[in-house]
């Protein structure tokens, strides 16, 4: 007699699952953040090689006209009469504050990105400048508002689409919008004075003129370019490989922040400046300085306003110059990485620097007529 045998397929019991599903979320627990930093390390590799491709740009300019773009064509009547002789040209907007008039009409024109261009491989929108124009005109708005990939990093998440900087908000417009970019020419570590037209300047900028109202026309200091002036390697006394051209800055977290917009000359936007020593009274100095009034850009009250303390959060501090103009006169070099930032060294190598670099050295590297030897923090 055959006996018939019966098969049972035993299941999971609850708790069998329970444990099951336990060790699986353990395990993603433990992997994810490994692969978010695997994604940070692509994302860093990729602006770092941007800053390279800048770098290599700027060499090929250098090689073409034997000299560097200067940071921005300043034009229009000479002298500053908004600033009443205390500032020079290249820090009033007069988009953004509506001070456009027949009389007194845009000044800024190509900044040195736009300039850029052609050596960047962006012939056909190099051909789309309209060179003779503002960048605020619309003529040039296919350029302003276009943004590309080697002046993007991927680790800046403001840096999107969704993100332009909408330079004529302030007053109400809608009209002038630049795409964002993480990098910007040093126009260097010093002072808020300038040489030419204050006796008691130490380390500060020069002006062509010291009549700041209504003749001069140029502004430049210990960096890499100024307005309305080229600088050569020659220029720099303290070597290619010592002196940064150009820091690596972060996208305007509001579309009324001006930061990160690459094709307009000004400081915050496509420039860092008076990013100098504390002891000299400057507050952004340093990289991702988080004093609380670090960068001075047109915009701030109004960011405040809507953004308050989470400026400070956001590692995007201003100055609200309540009760003055507001200007577009001091930036520090930013970043989203962990950390530090990325500087471009005028011999065309691109490198990370540390939030904790000494200020001393910070200073030291973004001057180019130094001649002390400094002790490089990479």
């Amino acid at each position: 007699m055959r006996v018939k045998r019966t098969t049972h397929c035993r299941g999971f019991t609850l708790i069998e699952l329970l444990v099951g599903i336990a060790i699986i979320g353990i395990l993603v627990a433990l992997l994810l953040p490994a692969v978010q930093s695997a994604r940070e390390t692509a994302r860093r590799t990729q602006c770092l090689n941007n800053l390279r491709q800048v770098g290599l740009a700027l060499h090929n300019y250098h090689d073409q006209f034997s000299r560097l773009p200067p940071s921005v064509i300043w034009s229009g009547p000479p002298g500053e009469p908004l600033g009443g002789g205390l500032f020079p040209v290249g820090v009033f907007d007069r988009i953004a504050t509506g001070m456009v008039t027949p009389a007194d009409p845009a000044r800024v024109y190509a900044n040195w990105l736009m300039m850029l261009l052609p050596a960047l491989g962006e012939g056909a929108l190099a051909n789309a400048v309209e060179s003779r124009l503002p960048v605020s005109d619309p003529a040039n708005e296919q350029v302003r508002s276009t943004r590309l990939s080697t002046l993007s990093c991927p680790s800046d998440s403001y840096n999107s689409a969704g993100n332009p900087y909408v330079r004529d908000a302030l007053v109400g417009g809608d009209s002038n919008h630049y795409a964002r970019g993480n990098y910007a020419i040093n126009l260097g570590p010093g002072r808020a004075c300038y040489f030419e037209s204050d006796p008691t300047c130490t380390d500060g900028f020069h002006v062509g003129d010291s009549d700041l109202a209504s003749v001069n026309l140029t502004l430049w200091g210990s960096g890499a370019a100024g307005v309305n002036t080229s600088l050569g390697f020659n220029d720099f006394s303290s070597g290619l490989s010592n002196f940064v051209v150009v820091d690596e800055i972060r996208a305007g977290v509001h579309h009324i922040d001006p930061r990160g917009a690459w094709a307009l000359g000004f400081p915050g936007a496509s420039a860092t400046v008076r990013h100098g020593l504390a002891t000299f009274v400057e507050d952004a100095n340093g990289p991702n300085n988080q004093f609380v009034h670090a960068d001075d850009i047109v915009g701030c009250t109004e960011l405040t306003t809507q953004l308050g303390g989470s400026l400070q959060d956001l590692r995007m501090p201003c100055w609200p110059a309540v009760g003055q103009p507001e200007l577009n006169s001091q930036a520090t070099a930013r970043s989203m990485h962990t950390g530090g930032v990325h500087v471009l060294m005028g011999d065309g190598s691109a490198h990370f620097v540390s939030d904790t670099v000494s200020s001393d050295v910070w200073y030291w590297m973004h001057n180019r007529e130094t001649t002390e030897a400094v002790d490089l923090p990479f």
